[in-house]
């Protein structure tokens, strides 16, 4: 009796990831990337210290934060 090698089964492909694209422009031609030269707005830093006011108010709940960070940007981007 002939022994089959040990292979594993072969693996689905993955598909490819999507291309690069530069950041999106305005309809007035101005970068809408958050980190483009002469964007205004609140810094990331800025957002990070209102979350964490806002989660400590909260009386710092489990979680991931993510709703402190979203209302900590709105209010900063008023």
């Amino acid at each position: 009796m002939a022994t089959k090698p040990n292979s594993a089964p072969p693996r689905p492909a993955r598909p490819a990831a999507p291309a690069a694209r530069p950041p999106a422009e305005a309809s007035d031609g101005t970068s809408l990337n958050p980190r483009a030269p002469g964007r205004t707005g609140p810094t990331e830093e800025a957002i990070r210290s209102r979350a964490y006011q806002l989660w400590e108010v909260a009386g710092r709940p489990e979680g991931d934060g993510v709703q402190f960070w979203l209302e900590a940007e709105q209010e900063l981007r008023g």
